[in-house]
């Protein structure tokens, strides 16, 4: 592959820096960013120096991962960084300072011109993942008295391959009035204000409203671009369609990296304490877990030892159990993510889902105990009687385990904990320690009954 002849021969003393730069301006710019962490910190920072152009450094820094983002940055003269900066779309701008220290923002930001430096403090303020913090200020504003010539002569004077598809009309005040998209101006006579030809029927976002909101109403309205308005209607940016995805992108990888208790930690970060760091206390609450199902067991030692083949069953029962409720939590939390699920359908939808787990469960639970009684006595040597407590057990322990994961997600919804950690370690331990106990149960009462 080209990336692994340039790992080479970054190692080659003797190669020409011209060479060496012909080379690595002739791959991808993106999957050289893709795979900068691959590399260490003096050659990221080479290569960086060796691209042709400020456009593909800027790519190159918003692309790669944090962690090389921030050793190249360093390197850099704050007045070049500065420099990089102001070339950029503010939005981006927003995302790389945001990652520098505060102290580190004002020196940057105090070394970028003027008109850019005050736009990327307006983005600041607002959330990483709402619709301010991924508004860009520049967008096609029309007054609603201007003609259709006017703005055709505009078009002419400022097009370039940015310009946007949608025009945003606005009155005196700058308030959000309607939208009309290019091709309209194609079907209207020059004379035609802005305002006897615009839309007014305008999907807009409201500055704080969360990126996932952006995305839903994007999918539903089929727009690539959407205004953002502030409480007064007043049009404060627009979000481009790229912007939401790279965003959405990243919340969904901070979700299942959660779900699995790695937090929410750069998966390329190089360094190792924080990934054990940020692992640690998932790993931890599954080790209490297996300490408990340890004492369940013991405390069971009596029942098991009567009737071995029952041991054989544990895994089978703590594994369906488990991925009920896994199934459970993580439809619930997709559902609270993608806007699906609101307050006003969110009791019939878990429901639903307890309802389906509980089917699930007596489904496989009376086949599985047919099948175990037919095979107790040939196969297992143990008494028939074996299969109605695995195909009882399951029954149970599939419901419950449906009622955690179900449920779980809600409560943390409403203890303003993100939802997505309920999916991972804690659903799984949960269902574990109550599987396994409603199993034993289970086995203690109906052998002791018959």
């Amino acid at each position: 592959m080209p990336l692994e002849k340039i790992k080479i021969l970054l190692k080659d003393e003797i190669i020409e820096e011209s060479n060496l730069a012909t080379l690595i301006n002739e791959l991808d710019n993106f999957e050289i960013a893709r795979r900068l962490n691959e590399f260490t910190t003096e050659d990221k920072v080479r290569i960086f120096h060796l691209l042709d152009s400020d456009k593909k450094r800027h790519a190159l820094l918003y692309e790669t991962d944090m962690d090389s983002r921030m050793e190249i940055q360093e390197t850099l003269d704050k007045n070049y960084l500065a420099q990089l900066l102001d070339e950029m779309d503010e939005d981006e701008a927003t995302d790389l300072i945001q990652e520098h220290s505060n102290k580190a923002q004002e020196e940057i930001l105090s070394k970028m011109e003027q008109k850019d430096a005050e736009i990327i403090k307006d983005l600041i303020q607002y959330g990483e993942e709402t619709a301010g913090g991924l508004m860009t200020p520049e967008f096609n504003k029309v007054y609603w008295n201007q003609p259709a010539a006017e703005i055709f002569t505009k078009i002419r004077q400022e097009s370039n391959s940015d310009t946007q598809p949608y025009f945003y009309v606005v009155d005196h005040q700058d308030k959000l009035l309607g939208f009309f998209k290019l091709r309209d101006l194609f079907n209207v006579p020059t004379s035609a204000l802005a305002e006897e030809f615009l839309r007014s029927n305008t999907p807009k976002i409201e500055i704080n409203d969360p990126c996932e909101k952006v995305a839903n109403l994007m999918s539903q309205e089929h727009l690539s671009i959407l205004p953002v308005v502030n409480e007064n209607n007043v049009i404060q940016g627009v979000i481009t369609f790229d912007d939401v995805i790279r965003v959405m992108e990243d919340i969904a990888s901070e979700d299942i990296y959660t779900m699995v208790g790695t937090a929410k930690v750069d998966p390329f970060a190089k360094k190792t304490s924080s990934k054990i760091l940020a692992r640690a206390p998932w790993l931890f609450t599954t080790f209490i877990g297996g300490i408990i199902s340890a004492s369940i067991l013991g405390f069971f030692d009596g029942t098991l030892s009567e009737y071995v083949a029952m041991i054989l069953f544990i895994p089978f029962v703590i594994g369906l159990a488990g991925n009920v409720g896994i199934q459970g939590a993580t439809i619930i939390v997709r559902g609270l993510a993608t806007g699906d699920i609101q307050e006003d359908n969110i009791s019939h939808i878990v429901k639903n889902e307890i309802l389906v787990g509980t089917l699930n469960g007596i489904i496989f639970g009376v086949l599985c105990g047919i099948i175990i009684s037919l095979a107790a006595e040939t196969v297992l040597n143990t008494h028939p009687l074996i299969g109605l407590v695995v195909g009882t057990g399951i029954v149970l322990a599939v419901s419950v385990a449906s009622l955690v994961g179900s449920l779980t997600p809600i409560i943390f919804i409403n203890l303003d904990i993100d939802p997505a950690i309920s999916t991972g370690p804690i659903v799984t331990v949960a269902n574990d320690i109550l599987g396994l106990a409603i199993y034993l149960l289970t086995a203690k009462y109906i052998l002791a009954f018959f």
